[in-house]
């Protein structure tokens, strides 16, 4: 499996956990993860890897209503480690 095309992660809000980071996925899995959470009346949103000087996560899609988490412009979010 090619790792580099594993730039997807979805995140999912909880009401008693806070957010939980799924992925790394390819472009397709990390779709069918969100529709499934979408169809669930869930709040998820898909990000994707932007890699350059600083690696970030940009928001490419969401649902349900996240409030103020985690905001400042969704582009900004700061890469974490992912555990492999």
């Amino acid at each position: 499996m090619n790792i580099s095309r594993l730039k997807y992660r979805v995140e999912v809000l909880s009401d008693q956990d806070g957010i939980k980071r799924y992925g790394p996925f390819n472009e397709q899995k990390a779709r069918e993860f969100f529709e499934v959470e979408e169809s669930l009346g869930g709040t998820a949103r898909i990000a994707r890897l932007e890699e350059g000087i600083r690696e970030t996560w940009k928001v490419i899609t969401e649902c349900g209503d996240w409030g103020d988490r985690e905001r400042g412009p969704p582009e900004a979010m700061k890469a974490e480690a992912q555990p492999r």
